[in-house]
Parts: C-alpha cells; structure tokens; sequence
C-alpha cells in the first residue's frame, strides 16, 4: 500500500472513530414528525380491527429498493400482523428466466427492450418510462406475455396491467395444460477472424456466447488467440411462436386510460397478457398483484442507478403512482446523487419536486422520506454528502422522517471496525443480511409508532 492510501485509511479510520460518537445510541431511531402519518394509522387500525380492506404503502428508490430485499423485510412483520393483501406492484425484470427472490415468472415470445430512467439514452425510440422507472417495449405482429406464480402462495384474484395505453393489451387463460408460448433453438456457425487485441473472452461478449463454447468449439487451452485466425463462434437462435387457439380471452376492464384490471373469484396462478394488432410498438410499465384477503400491500418502485431527479424527469410515473392507491408513500433516495456529488442544496430541491410531484397526484396521502443509508466513497473516504443530505431531510417539515442513516451509522463499532454492519465489498450497496437488518428496524419503527398512535387514541 502506498503512502497516500495509507493516509486515507488513516483518515477514514479517524473519522469514523470520532463519528460513530454522535451516532444514535438507539440502534432503531424513532420516526420523526410521526403524526403527519396519523390518516395512514387510522386505516391500519380500521383493518386490523374489522378485519376487511385492503391498506397500501408504495415505496419509491433506488437498487436499494428494486432489489427488494430491505423492502420484503419490511413486508414480511407488516402482513404478518395486518394481513397479506397480495404482492402489490411487480415488474418483469427476469422476463423468460426464473429468479429465487422473485415471486412470479415471466415469458414472452417478443424480443423486449428494457432500460432505465437513469440511462434514458440506451432505450428505443417510443420507449416510455412510467411506472416502474424503466422501458420495457417491442416491436412486434403478435404479442403474448405470460405471468406465473412460482409457488402457491402468490396465486392471484386480481390483476393489473399499467401501461401507456391500458387499451392496447387484454387478458387471457390457455385451455388444457399446454403452454400457447413455444420455443426453438437452432443452431449455426459464424465464422469471425481475429483482430489484434481480441481474446476468446471479448469475442464472446460480441457474440454474446459462453466462452466455453468458443473453446471448445475451437479446441482452445488457453485465453490467448492467434492474430488472423479464423473462429467458429457457435450461435444459437431461439425462435417463438404463440398457439392463439389455446389461448381463452377473458373479461377485462379500463379502469382508466393506464390501467387494465381483471379480477376472478377464484385464486389464479397464471395468466396472459396479449397485445391488441396494429401497434407500432408495445410499452408495459408493470402490474399489480393481489388477492382477496383483507390486508396490507407493499408496493416496491426502484430503478438500479436512479436519483429523484430523473423520476421527475419521466411525468408518466405520477400520472401513474395513484393506480397504486397508496395510503402512504415511502421515498428512499440519496446514494446515487452522492456519488455524482450533488450540492446538498440541489438534492433538497429534488427531492422537494419529487414531493410535490406526488403530492400533485396522490392529495393528502401521507409521505415518509427515509434518509440514505452510511456508504464510503471511493479509497474508503467518508461520504459525507449522504450523511449531509440525511441530516437536511432530518429537519423536513411537512412529511415523517426515518433516518436510516443514523441507523446503519450506530452498527459501526467504536474502532471502525464495519463487521456489523453487513456493507458489502464494493462499500456502497449491503449484503442479504445487511439489507434485512435495515427493514427488519423499518418495520419495528412503523410498528412502534402504529402502537404509539393506539394508545394515544384511547
């Protein structure tokens, strides 16, 4: 290690250590400004006395927040005590490929083309950003688009689908056991001469093919190639078709112009979702899941590499967030904007935009902004724009506070030792664990200031 990395080991040991001082010696903050939430808990206590409804919370972010692991484990105590309304916002992320963190699987014939709000530049022309925080569109004659629970407890009553124009798509069953959407491969060979500086591993990526399958195609020992040899790179082609005679429409209503809903008596674990003739291009911005039991729905809206600055940039997804129905809305942002070093002052401003963009939308629905959580910038420098953000959104007026930052900060020890606090390598994002102990303590807060709420209504 060289000196200069040294000092910054040292500094950023000696920062920690004088820190972690002034961090909350209570490892669950309390939520600050509670009593903005009262409408939410006055909802919460109806459900859990009556036992009928449905209440929903939309939460809104970043990874932190698509990954859906922070957010599950706030879910979990959540439906445990109020009821499971039903999985709430889900968006095709896995499309043709099944995911263990994932409830529903997914499988289209289409080629789809997904992006996202952070890298509007990368989408196709007509791709629009709503709901979700990401593109999700084709260009195709024919289109189907299956939905399948992965186990039985996430079957369905109702369904929904969000999209620009609800009246492009509609729903059906398939009759019989028979899958409407098949698949076949065939296989071919392209032959590709290598240029100076290629390796089996770069050509790979160019021809998106395991590297594997070059070698030992090739008879290749090594990662090292002969300038000016010829390789055969084995493409494989996956060709879909859809069996429309499987296929039973069902009935469906326009809820309104983004919205299509379809909802049976009796639990469903698959549906499909196919697309009206005569479009030039096919947008979804996700769907909506729940059953029929009485209960709380936890929505999950993240984009990977999003700020709020770029869900203002997209009017779509407020005009979209009310078919969530939200009686409370949880903003999460901070980490992205800290790693573009955005002025204290300009996040403020973003984020007081955003609030008022939902605001527009969602009336008096109540919001609850959490803080971003401790991260490291780069040679394991303090970052100190998140914690300045953290300690401005902690004097908000006008929306609750939950300050994750205070909490993840309390994990460190006295010597800057970062065991408990479950970070990951890369000092940004946490591990499973990590993520689980920060919404397990969301979920407690929620809690404790539900019953605070309880008693003082007595």
């Amino acid at each position: 290690m060289n000196g200069r990395r040294l000092r910054d080991a040292a500094t950023a040991f000696l920062i920690i250590a004088t820190r972690i001082c002034a961090a909350e010696s209570e490892h669950t903050p309390p939520i600050r400004n509670a009593a903005y939430m009262n409408p939410f808990f006055e909802k919460l206590a109806k459900l859990e006395t009556t036992k009928t409804g449905k209440v929903s919370i939309a939460h809104i972010g970043d990874s932190h927040v698509q990954a859906d692991i922070f957010t599950d484990a706030t879910r979990g105590p959540l439906q445990q005590r109020f009821g499971d309304g039903g999985r709430g916002f889900v968006f095709p992320y896995n499309r043709n490929k099944a995911s263990a963190r994932r409830p529903y699987n997914f499988a289209t014939n289409a080629e789809w083309r997904i992006c996202r709000n952070s890298q509007t530049s990368r989408c196709d022309s007509g791709a629009e950003f709503g709901l979700s925080g990401y593109g999700f569109s084709a260009k195709t004659d024919l289109l189907a688009l299956s939905v399948e629970a992965r186990e039985a407890e996430y079957d369905f009553n109702t369904i929904k689908v969000v999209a620009p124009t609800a009246s492009s798509y509609r729903l059906a069953v398939a009759d019989g056991d028979k899958n409407p959407i098949a698949y076949n491969e065939t296989q071919s060979i392209k032959i590709h001469k290598v240029k100076r500086g290629e390796t089996p591993d770069n050509i790979a990526k160019l021809y998106n093919v395991p590297v594997a399958a070059i070698k030992s195609e090739n008879k290749l020992k090594s990662n090292s190639v002969q300038v000016g040899r010829n390789l055969r790179i084995p493409i494989t082609t996956v060709e879909s078709g859809v069996d429309t005679a499987l296929f039973s429409p069902v009935d469906f209503q326009c809820e309104n112009r983004y919205v299509l809903s379809f909802h049976q008596a009796k639990p469903m674990s698959a549906i499909y979702i196919l697309g009206a003739p005569k479009q030039d291009i096919f947008n979804i911005n996700g769907l909506i899941v729940e059953n029929d039991t009485p209960g709380l729905i936890y929505h999950t809206v993240g984009s990977v590499g999003a700020t709020a600055g770029n869900f203002n940039a997209t009017p779509l997804f407020f005009e979209q967030l009310p078919a969530l129905r939200p009686d409370l809305v949880v903003i999460s942002f901070g980490t992205n904007e800290s790693y573009g070093k955005l002025s204290t002052e300009a996040f403020m401003e973003s984020m007081r935009l955003l609030i008022d963009n939902v605001k527009k939308r969602c009336g008096d629905t109540p919001i609850l902004i959490t803080t971003p959580p401790f991260s490291l910038l780069r040679h394991k420098r303090w970052n100190t724009y998140a914690e300045n953000y953290s300690e401005a959104i902690t004097r908000m007026d006008g929306v609750a506070v939950w300050d994750l930052y205070a909490f993840t900060t309390g994990l460190i020890k006295p010597d800057g030792n970062l065991t408990e606090l479950k970070i990951s390598k890369d000092n940004v994002h946490y591990t499973i664990d990590g993520y689980v102990n920060q919404g397990t303590a969301f979920a407690d807060a929620l809690l404790d200031e539900y019953d605070r709420y309880k008693r003082s209504d007595q």
